[in-house]
Formats: C-alpha cells, structure tokens, sequence
C-alpha cells in the first residue's frame, strides 16, 4: 500500500478553500455575490436513529430513519451587497406579514399570507457549499459541492454593534433541509 503523504497527487481538503452559494432566486439584491461573503459553514451531517428490540434477556438494535442535521453560517454584512437587506425581504417572501402593513387607514387588513414550506425553501433557493482546491497547475477549481435539498432558514442573528470594537458585523443563519446530496469533482 502506498504511503499517501508521499504521493504527489494527494491533497487533504482545507477548510479555509470553500464558497457557498445560495440561490435567492426572488431577491431584489445582488445576492449572487454573497458566496464570497461567507465566513464560515458547517458541512451536512446525518444521524441513523437506532431502534431497540428486546428478546429475552437481550436487546438487539436495529438501524432506522436517518435525519439530517441543521447547518450554521456566518456571512459578513456589507453596504453592497446588503445581506441585511437581503435576508429581510427574503423574510417577506416567505410569506412573514409585518404587523404594521396589518393596519391600512386606521383599518385592520386580513391577513393573507402564511409561511409554508414551499414558500420559504423557493425563497432561499439551491443551496450549494462548494469545496475548492487546487488543480496541478496551480489554478483553484471546484474538488467537490454539497447540495442542500428543500433548504429554508429558521434562525438569523444580525449581530452586534459595539463601539469597543472594530470587527466586521456577522450574520448567523441556520437551515434546516431534507437531504444532502454530494457530487464530488474528481
């Protein structure tokens, strides 16, 4: 077998060599470009649930459903684009209703809209964490891409302003999404 810190064609990936593209397809923002903004993303993790059988004086597990885990990212808000901005009309678009758009002259409106599921994960759109690395030239290019399938945001920090620090402001999401797929670029 050969040793494969000796190989010249081995590369480890590294967490430093990552975008992450999200689809945003309805946004009014630049929201191509905030895959570049992404500071940090955790990659898809799943459990396989373990179902106990007892027979006898004995258990016996069996595997069961298998439930995907939630994903955390930290993206930098910037003047442009402005994923503040961004992630609050993505709000609206997932069916939110501000309760002061509720009122219309003095007069309660009827509330319409709701939050559904595929409202929220057309709203967020493909989401794709992309593994790069370098080709033997030199050059960057994609090693590998995760697709987040029927994804949608439950969590968003905004951040914090702070006049002890000079630190860029960080948005937090977490997504929730059905399956992971893996489609490795070899």
């Amino acid at each position: 077998m050969p040793n494969f810190w000796t190989s010249p064609t081995f590369e480890p990936k590294r967490q430093f060599r990552f975008l992450v593209r999200l689809g945003l397809p309805n946004s009014g923002g630049d929201a191509g470009s905030l895959e570049f903004m992404a500071k940090q993303v955790s990659r898809p993790s799943y459990t396989v649930n373990s179902n106990p059988h007892k027979f006898f004086n004995h258990t016996f597990h069996y595997p069961g459903r298998v439930e995907w885990g939630t994903i955390s990212m930290t993206l930098v808000d910037a003047v442009s684009p402005n994923a503040s901005d961004i992630f609050m009309e993505l709000l609206g678009q997932i069916g939110y209703a501000n309760p002061n758009a509720a009122v219309v002259d003095n007069t309660p409106a009827i509330m319409t809209k709701t939050i559904t599921k595929a409202s929220a994960t057309a709203a967020l759109g493909r989401v794709e964490i992309i593994e790069m690395g370098a080709d033997d030239d030199g050059e960057s290019r994609e090693r590998g891409t995760w697709t987040l399938n029927n994804a949608f945001i439950t969590s968003v920090n905004f951040g914090d302003h702070s006049y002890e620090s000079e630190d860029l402001i960080d948005i937090q999401l977490e997504m929730q999404y059905d399956w992971a797929s893996y489609d490795p670029k070899n």
